[in-house]
């Protein structure tokens, strides 16, 4: 196994160029963590990655690298990750599945600190085996039977064990990940002209904040119906409630900058009920409770 891990975000960039090729991240403004570590499973690539950036974006792909040569399939472990490419955006929550094209740019939101399995399936054999019209970028719904069992052979590539793998492993395991892709793509319903209306209620929300418009309200405002608006964020694995509360932690992390504001009163300022509550999903977010938050960022 070869394990690059730092917190240092020279080395980070490094290793990360080393394992994934070229993407640019930009620190967020908690202290630095990186670790990336990356297996060779007889041929078939793999990456396991935590990290705690403002944001990583994929650039335009080196040919002469091979940097395009590959697909990123990736399986969200830990924490919530908003994926932006052409106009449009998807979230991954612990669990979820995306396929990523590596010659494609796209830019990659971690909410705080983030745990990802990458693997690199070879462009070559996935295109072989999809229609061409099979869309090749986004959330792999995975509800059916093919998806649960894609999800389930992605945890077991994730155990430790995985690396004691034959040299023929590799070549088995890519070909059974895209034979159960196959049925997930086709199945996805993401529909790009739905993007402009998640748009559009995110931001009536962020304009409200902290006192968020009700579902209804909101559709109201969009001349929608509620279940139109709550599929705009289902579409993503999301929720209009999720979406509310991890603007009001943006927020409040914001706001915790500031030595002058009591912890308790950001806290009821951005909506949360007692400052409690708000310490428990602050800590489930960002990985620190809004005091270590605090500390950190004035001595990182």
């Amino acid at each position: 196994m070869n394990v690059q891990k730092t917190h240092d975000f020279d080395h980070w960039n490094q290793a990360v160029s080393a394992v994934c090729g070229r993407f640019v991240t930009q620190r967020a403004q908690s202290p630095f963590i990186g670790d990336i570590s990356h297996r060779d499973l007889g041929g078939l690539s793999v990456a396991d990655i935590h990290v705690n950036a403002r944001s990583i974006c994929r650039e335009q792909a080196n040919q002469d690298r091979g940097e395009d040569q590959f697909y990123f399939l990736v399986m969200q472990r830990e924490g919530v990750m908003a994926i932006n490419h052409d106009q449009q955006q998807f979230v991954l929550q612990p669990g979820d599945i995306a396929l990523l094209d590596s010659a494609k740019t796209f830019e990659m939101c971690p909410q705080g600190l983030v745990h990802q399995l990458s693997v690199h399936l070879c462009r070559r054999t996935l295109d072989r085996a999809l229609p061409a019209r099979t869309k090749r970028f986004g959330k792999v719904p995975h509800t059916n039977l093919s998806g649960r069992v894609l999800a389930g052979l992605l945890a077991q590539i994730a155990e430790p064990q995985a690396e004691h793998s034959d040299a023929q492993d590799g070549a088995a395991v890519q070909d059974a990940l895209i034979s159960l892709l196959q049925p997930c793509l086709q199945d996805s319903t993401d529909s790009p002209r739905a993007r402009p209306l998640r748009r559009m209620a995110e931001q009536l929300i962020q304009e409200s904040l902290p006192h968020a418009p009700s579902p209804a309200e909101l559709a109201a405002r969009l001349n929608i119906s509620v279940r139109q608006l709550y599929r705009q964020f289902e579409i993503d694995g999301d929720s209009i409630c999720r979406y509310v509360q991890r603007q009001r932690l943006e927020c409040s992390a914001r706001d915790l900058l500031d030595d002058a504001l009591r912890i308790t009163t950001i806290a009821y300022k951005w909506g949360f009920s007692d400052s409690a509550h708000f310490s428990r999903v602050f800590k489930r977010q960002y990985g620190v409770s809004p005091r270590d938050y605090r500390v950190q960022t004035q001595h990182g």
